[in-house]
C-alpha cells in the first residue's frame, strides 16, 4: 500500500485538486454585482435588519463542464496575468497572516516558473486589482 506524501502545506490530493480560479472573483460576478445594482429602485427604504444579500455574499453559479483545452487556456490566460515575474523598484513589506502566505505559495511553487514568488504574485494581484477598479476608486475618492 502506498502512503500519501503529507506536507506541512497539505497533501498531494489538495494539490491536485487546487484550482486559482476559485479564488479570485470572475469578471462575470463584477458584471453580475453591476446589473443588480441598475435593476435596484433609486429610493431603498434603510433598515437595522441584515438582508440576505448582506448575511451571505456568496452567488453560487450553476455548475458546467469544462473541457481539458478550456482549463487549459484558463491557466495560460491566469498565468499571463497574475504569474509574470514582475520588476519591483521600490520595496515596501507588506504583512499577510501564514494561511494565506501558504496558500499563496502553493499557487506559486505549482503554476509559477522557477523566479516567480509570493511577493511577486501580490505586486500583480494588487496591480490587477487597481486596473480593474480604476473608476470606481476615483468616483468614490470624490464622495
Amino acid at each position: 500500500m502506498t502512503e500519501k506524501r503529507k506536507t506541512s502545506a497539505g497533501s498531494e490530493d489538495e494539490y491536485r485538486d487546487f484550482h486559482p480560479e476559485s479564488y479570485f472573483p470572475t469578471e462575470n460576478y463584477r458584471k453580475m454585482e453591476d446589473s443588480e445594482e441598475a435593476e435596484r429602485p433609486a429610493e431603498v427604504p434603510i433598515s437595522s435588519e441584515k438582508t440576505e444579500r448582506d448575511v451571505s455574499p456568496i452567488i453560487e453559479s450553476p455548475t458546467k463542464r469544462i473541457s481539458s483545452r478550456q482549463r487549459r487556456l484558463s491557466l495560460e490566460e491566469y498565468r499571463t496575468v497574475f504569474l509574470q515575474v514582475p520588476r519591483i523598484e521600490d520595496r515596501k513589506p507588506v504583512f499577510i497572516s501564514g494561511s494565506v502566505r501558504d496558500k499563496l505559495d502553493r499557487i506559486v511553487r505549482t503554476l509559477g516558473t522557477r523566479r516567480m514568488s509570493v511577493s511577486g504574485l501580490l505586486e500583480n494581484l494588487a496591480t490587477h486589482h487597481l486596473e480593474i477598479y480604476r473608476d470606481d476608486l476615483e468616483q468614490w475618492r470624490k464622495l
